[in-house]
């Protein structure tokens, strides 16, 4: 067979994969893609623009590209200080290194507000001050190595194309409009805003999320510090803009990981292209999400690992270092990419030193000082873990508690147990078989909001990619630093697959994969590498308009603009939000509402209040399996201090989907316990307001 019939075969195969993969994928997209067109004709509707509102969003968007800035600036300043780095930057690639350096003056500050927050000093001149400091050490920096002009238009334009190509320009939008993504409403914001009000970093009673390592969270603190004399308003959007600069740290990251890879412009775009086209990926960065600064800092890890592999030389270790404390700062489940770091560490350690000029050092040193990196970068978040140690007797709260026991107000080993089952039921694979299929199911099947589909949506190009992947794997085509980072996202890979199969947490298994899947498909020269490299491109812009069609859905463009107010767009998005108008606006100040299956949206309540953390009706289950009588139930919400419930009465009183009713219970015991919970909703309550799903009730007052 000659060579042109070969690489005709060759193209053939792809495009028909291709072809596979998309079919099944749109297949699967009738509830965003495929309303697309209907979105598209009825996005125009109303006023489109306000000057208040409009005039927020764009402060908002200011205040983050200022606290960025702050960022690089103390990145710089400490990089310049560091004995390692001082005599030059380990980088090969300016946007590498604005990345990393903006990265690690990130971390920095999170540890500056985590101090600030221990003596109660979340004030809006000590943000000002902040503020101001990362900004004239920024100055400074710039001062010191102000690129070219054409410099730095290649360094920024190729940062701006990534933005504006992409789904990101979507999200930045989405970011700035009011929150209404559960976990950001139930702590991303949540907590920041109970530490602003509250002057420093407080245990907030029953919200557990309040002992995860907080990192990117504080730097939401700050916006809202920033924003807090011009209104809330400002200081939301800020906040949602600031945790959004996380997403183009990520673009540029992966494109500077990608040129210094040796990869053209094109192809280094297109490695982070196959990231930023990622719907999930938007929808984090829209979301006010934390897994994208978790992906960023993990790459860059991943990345100074390699080349400390390959050169031996230390200065790449105070880069992994920062990596693994910024991440650690972030989740636990970080954890998971200490373990391969270290095994390959020790496995440099005994590997021959080939190459280099200069003596190389002793193996015991070779490990001894990666390991040291290493544990330097689980010392940079540790802060957080001695906290957790302090206030609940377990650095790993609210996590294994079977293993290491702890407690705290609204937690304890059973709820602990149903929280890891219930992680346990994303991707729901069952046999070895599910197992060897997740790469296929998560390119065609995944759904957003569905714990059996992981929780989100990953798109085809890697999974379109991996033939050629193995293929430069099989035949050696990748460099050492590359073949590392494809090793590191396996494992990464393979962790994610026996713990929660939730889509969001291997994000940060994405960038090492993009990067060696754009430098395998540079290994092929004529039509047959132009032919693959379009068909990745095209495989990761089917992330495209699913990222559009759930912008459509959010519509977050009037009130961005200011077209539409603050509270229109909550009570568009947020079906239960008149509630909380009303509890705002008419319940006295010393009301107690109980929140039960209101997705413990504490960030939009001005009212005092008590709810369950994932598991909003178990307290109420309790409560009624204990009572012999409505009063019995009535005194202990009494003794809580409760007098007022909302409660989403149409899954409680429901017998299919009640968490009252036990299957091991015979019929009638589940129905008595049904009616019983109906009667303390009714009997002797005031209905405030009412319908098919939800409930606002005044309880009685105390007798006497």
């Amino acid at each position: 067979m000659s060579a042109r019939a070969r690489e005709i075969g060759v193209i053939a195969v792809a495009g028909t994969w291709w072809l596979f993969l998309a079919i099944a994928f749109l297949w699967n997209r009738g509830n965003d893609v495929g309303r697309l067109p209907g979105l598209i004709a009825s996005f125009k509707h109303g006023p489109v623009w306000g000057l208040t509102g409009l005039l927020a969003s764009l402060a908002g968007a200011a205040l983050a590209g200022l606290i960025g800035l702050a960022w690089y600036g103390l990145g710089a300043a400490i990089a310049r200080r560091l004995p390692r780095l001082r005599d030059g930057s380990p980088h090969e690639n300016r946007i590498a290194e604005i990345a990393d350096l903006t990265l690690l003056g990130a971390a920095a500050w999170s540890l500056i507000w985590f101090l600030l927050g221990t003596v109660h000093l979340y004030r809006v001149p000590v943000a000002v001050a902040a503020l101001l400091a990362g900004l004239a050490l920024a100055a400074a920096a710039l001062a010191r190595d102000c690129p070219s002009p054409r410099a730095f238009a290649r360094a920024a334009g190729s940062a701006a194309l990534a933005l504006i190509m992409t789904a990101q320009a979507l999200a930045l939008i989405a970011a700035l409009a009011p929150p209404t993504a559960k976990d950001t409403l139930l702590y991303h914001f949540a907590l920041p805003k109970a530490y602003v009000a509250a002057g420093g970093g407080i245990e907030v009673p029953y919200n557990i999320a309040g002992y995860y390592p907080l990192g990117v969270e504080l730097q939401a603190v700050w916006a809202m510090l920033l924003g807090a004399p011009m209104g809330a308003r400002l200081g939301e959007a800020a906040a949602g803009a600031t945790l959004f600069v996380f997403a183009p740290l990520l673009v540029m990251v992966v494109h500077g990981w990608a040129r210094e890879r040796g990869l053209d412009r094109a192809r280094a775009m297109a490695a982070a292209l196959m990231v930023a086209w990622v719907p999930t990926v938007y929808d984090v960065a829209a979301s006010a999400y934390v897994d994208l600064a978790i992906a960023a800092y993990t790459a860059m890890a991943v990345h100074a690992f390699g080349r400390w592999w390959t050169t031996l030389d230390s200065r790449h270790l105070v880069w992994v270092t920062v990596g693994i404390g910024g991440a650690l700062s972030i989740k636990l489940s970080a954890a998971f990419l200490i373990l391969p770091l270290a095994l390959l560490a020790l496995l440099r350690s005994l590997k021959p030193a080939s190459g280099r000029s200069s003596p190389s050092p002793g193996p015991a040193v070779i490990a001894g000082s990666a390991i040291v990196a290493l544990g330097a970068g689980v010392a940079l978040a540790a802060p957080w873990y001695i906290r957790n140690w302090i206030r609940t007797g377990s650095p790993l709260f609210p996590f294994y508690l079977g293993i290491w026991p702890a407690q705290a107000p609204g937690w304890d080993l059973e709820r602990s147990q149903l929280y890891e089952t219930w992680f346990s039921l994303y991707g729901n694979a069952q046999t070895g078989l599910d197992y060897l299929l997740t790469p296929l199911r998560l390119a065609v099947a995944a759904q957003p909001d569905e714990q059996p589909f992981y929780d989100g949506v990953l798109g085809i190009a890697v999974a379109f990619a991996l033939p050629l992947l193995a293929w430069a794997l099989w035949t050696r085509r990748l460099d050492v630093e590359l073949r590392l980072a494809v090793l590191v996202s396996a494992c990464l890979f393979v962790f994610w697959l026996f713990s929660s199969q939730q889509l969001r947490y291997l994000l940060p298994a994405l960038p090492g994969l993009a990067v060696a899947i754009a430098a395998a498909g540079a290994t092929l020269g004529g039509a047959r590498g132009r032919a693959l490299r379009g068909l990745v491109l095209a495989a990761a812009a089917l992330g495209v308009p699913v990222a559009l069609a759930w912008f459509l859905l959010l519509d977050p463009t009037p009130v961005v603009l200011g077209g539409e107010s603050r509270a229109d767009f909550l009570r568009r998005r947020l079906d239960y939000y008149p509630y909380y108008e009303v509890i705002n606006r008419e319940l006295p100040p010393t009301a107690k509402v109980w929140l039960i299956d209101m997705r413990r949206d504490s960030y939009h309540l001005e009212r005092p209040y008590f709810s369950d953390f994932i598991f909003e009706d178990y307290t109420l289950t309790r409560y009624v399996r204990a009572a012999a009588g409505v009063e019995a139930i009535r005194d202990r919400v009494r003794a809580d201090g409760i007098t007022h419930l909302l409660v989403r009465h149409d899954i409680l009183l429901d017998y299919r989907r009640s968490p009252i009713v036990d299957e091991r219970r015979p019929r009638d015991e589940n129905v008595a316990q049904l009616t019983l919970l109906a009667d303390f909703f009714t009997q002797g309550t005031r209905l405030i307001k009412g319908d098919q799903k939800f409930w606002l009730i005044e309880l009685p007052a105390r007798p006497g």
